[in-house]
């Protein structure tokens, strides 16, 4: 009986399908950035809209009337613009929450990566990802960046292109060109 002498190569990562490529980083990051400016308009729309109520209640009444602060009703449009304020960040906080999720699960794509033509897939057969894996997906997004964004780094490292979210997922993400 022989003894093994040493260690073997593992057999090689395998890639893709056939006619499939891995996205390039420089697609990746156009992406999250476009998708981050969409994001920071839609949150900042959102937040100006639930504000406008109150600043322009307050400005349009202060100069009619010289004991402004000490009407009842001023108290009441205050109550009720502060709420407005209060109901615009919780819905500002949803999107910014379910943004990436929402998109990666239907479909595989934010819109800044079908700008940049590339897709979150399974990384074991390539088939779309569900709400559980987009959730995780999303994260890992979070520990990929709290750890010096290490995790976002890793995915130069990785042959096959997977930052640390996609690790945790089981996803990787291929250019659809």
């Amino acid at each position: 009986m022989a003894i093994p002498t040493g260690w073997q190569q593992p057999i090689g990562v395998a890639g893709p399908a056939p006619g499939v490529a891995f996205a390039s980083h420089g697609a990746r990051l156009g992406a999250y950035i476009l998708d981050a400016i969409i994001l920071c308009a839609v949150v900042t729309a959102i937040v100006v809209l639930s504000t406008l109520p109150i600043v322009g209640s307050i400005l349009g009444r202060v100069g009619d009337q010289p004991n402004y602060w000490s009407d009842s009703s001023t108290w009441a449009q205050l109550g009720a613009g502060i709420g407005l304020v209060i109901v615009g960040g919780i819905v500002a906080s949803l999107v910014g929450l379910v943004y990436f999720p929402w998109f990666w699960a239907r479909g595989g794509q934010t819109p800044g990566m079908r700008v940049a033509g590339i897709r979150v897939v399974r990384d074991r057969d390539g088939g779309p990802i569900g709400s559980g894996a987009a959730i995780l997906r999303l994260v890992g997004f979070w520990i990929s960046g709290a750890v010096l964004y290490l995790g976002y780094v890793w995915a130069l490292i990785d042959e096959r292109r997977r930052g640390w979210h996609d690790l945790l997922a089981g996803t990787c993400v291929i250019s659809t060109r």
